[in-house]
């Protein structure tokens, strides 16, 4: 079954940032190391990084031990000896620890950064892919459901409320609570028997299990997905991880002004040139945060005192003496994270989503002020997924997932067009087209003759045009609807591609959750999906499974 590609220009929701990065890098080459796709980007940075022998090693050692707890097979170690080597580089992504993987978007991201890594090593740049748990967000929240559809393409909310330690607690300290038995039972009765769920509920409950923290039960399931690519997992909140990163937060801390500033004047400039800022700086913001009691906060600078929960005050001295006793207490903001984790691997590309994408944008200027390389930010594969019986109902309507994004009123006049072929509503599209083409040739006539008598009444025609051409629009859509609701069938089949292709009027990818096609259409879809992934470009891609 087919895959086309559609760019970012006709993808609802694309920022100008996105579309310029892909399509016109010169308009915002200033906020970036350097244009994605580029062998010369890529070379550029694989010769700035800089990561000692010995801290290669080091940090080895710790993902040989984690990656052993989340039961990784012998490709990941391999990949990890070759990390430890000097000369080699990594392609890193990273997602927050949903509940069961979240959005199915993550999968994508996983899979570009193994095609990458792919890809760099076959060119002689030897590459590793690393996927970076964000077990350090205390959103538990956004990250503690996830959604599948049912067989009417309903979603249907999956939740687990989690046990946690503190109010604000990271999200990796967070533990599975009974909860998880019964949702993994409901996922399990709304996909079809078969080799699929079989395999796909087994590894779930295998993984997620009451009392595993939501850091363990996500690392061990992306294990079963991805090891078998060689793909590293890091699991920041890790003592010895902390360790090793503790030159950042203190150069964080103790240049707080200075990182602010930059944040600030870089702030400026994307709004200046036209582009947005995707992480809000305060005035008094040091991008750290600090563990207290279980519940992380941040730390803000006031008049040069540091204070922490907008109360207490803490010094300088007391910070990095935390850093040195419990380095686990400090970690960093979303604009820091990504400093924390180029100090830390030799990353030479970092496969981003279109937010992330913005958030480097903004982080760039830290890169600069802590000496490490800023890595090529690659955006990830993107697709929108149809099913069988999806694929059917587009061609039987003859519409495109691009007719579906384009709303409710669009989609009705095709389906209407293409669904009705007797009685009274036979032939009426072609009658619309038809009207609005004498209507054209008519007010062009007029045209010539008002502007004849009186050149000022031309605006006035030009209005009157657009008012008829707007309610002839709204005419249109009405005998539509109106079509639809005489037939049951094809409000049904409407609906249908509505909720599948555009669940909640959103891209598929971000609100359905990657278990959903693996337990329909088996593992193998990952195989498919990573032979469509691009490394030369990034459109938005249509797959038929």
């Amino acid at each position: 079954m087919g895959c086309t590609c559609i760019p970012y220009t006709r993808v609802p929701k694309s920022s100008a940032l996105l579309t310029d990065y892909l399509y016109h890098f010169d308009r915002v080459s200033h906020f970036y190391s350097g244009a994605p796709f580029e062998s010369a980007s890529l070379q550029s940075v694989a010769g700035k990084i800089a990561i000692p022998d010995d801290a290669r090693r080091r940090l080895a050692s710790v993902l040989t031990r984690q990656n052993q707890f989340f039961g990784c097979s012998e490709p990941t170690f391999d990949n990890i000896r070759l990390l430890a080597e000097p000369g080699t580089v990594a392609v890193v992504t990273g997602q927050q620890v949903g509940l069961l993987t979240g959005p199915v978007f993550t999968l994508y991201k996983a899979l570009t950064a193994v095609r990458m890594a792919r890809s760099l090593s076959e060119q002689g740049m030897r590459a590793v892919p690393v996927f970076w748990l964000a077990t350090e967000d205390h959103d538990l929240e956004e990250v503690a459901q996830a959604a599948v559809f049912d067989d009417e393409y309903n979603l249907v909310p999956l939740r687990d409320a989690g046990v946690r330690p503190a109010e604000r607690s990271s999200v990796g300290a967070v533990q599975l609570s009974a909860e998880i038995d019964q949702t993994l039972g409901k996922l399990e009765a709304l996909l079809p028997a078969g080799e699929p769920r079989e395999r796909l509920v087994s590894d779930l409950r295998e993984c997620y299990v009451p009392g595993a923290t939501w850091g363990q039960a996500f690392g061990r399931f992306m294990a079963k997905l991805f090891s078998r690519w060689g793909v590293i997992l890091l699991d920041p909140l890790d003592r010895d991880i902390h360790q090793l990163a503790k030159p950042v937060y203190e150069h964080a801390l103790t240049q707080a002004q200075d990182l602010r500033r930059r944040l600030l004047e870089r702030w400026a400039e994307l709004v200046r040139s036209g582009h947005h800022a995707q992480v809000h700086v305060t005035d008094d913001s040091t991008l750290v945060f600090i563990t207290r009691e279980g519940n992380r906060l941040p730390v803000h600078q006031r008049n040069g005192q540091y204070v922490v929960d907008d109360a207490d005050s803490i010094s300088l001295a007391d910070l990095q003496a935390i850093a040195d006793r419990n380095p686990l207490d400090l970690s960093p903001n979303v604009l820091l994270r990504p400093v924390v984790q180029d100090s830390l691997l030799p990353t030479v590309a970092y496969v981003a989503g279109p937010s992330e994408l913005a958030y480097f944008g903004q982080a760039q200027v830290l890169y600069e002020a802590t000496g490490h390389p800023m890595p090529v930010i690659l955006p990830r594969a993107a697709f929108t997924l149809v099913d069988r019986r999806v694929h059917r109902l587009m061609e039987k309507y003859q519409v495109t997932v691009e007719d579906v994004w384009q709303g409710r009123d669009h989609l009705s006049r095709k389906i209407a067009a293409a669904g009705f072929s007797e009685g009274g509503a036979q032939g009426w599209s072609e009658r619309f087209d038809q009207s609005e083409s004498e209507l054209a040739v008519l007010l062009e006539r007029l045209r010539k003759e008002i502007e004849a008598l009186d050149s000022t009444l031309l605006d006035s025609l030009k209005h009157a045009e657009e008012k008829m051409k707007y309610q002839m629009e709204k005419l249109r859509g009405k005998i539509s609807r109106a079509a639809l609701q005489k037939s049951e069938l094809l409000a049904r089949h409407e609906e249908s591609l509505l909720r599948f292709l555009a669940p909640h009027r959103d891209l598929q990818e971000r609100e359905v959750s990657g278990v959903y096609f693996l337990g329909r259409a088996g593992y193998q879809l990952l195989d498919r999906l990573l032979e469509q992934t691009r490394t030369n470009t990034s459109d938005h891609q249509i797959l038929v499974y």
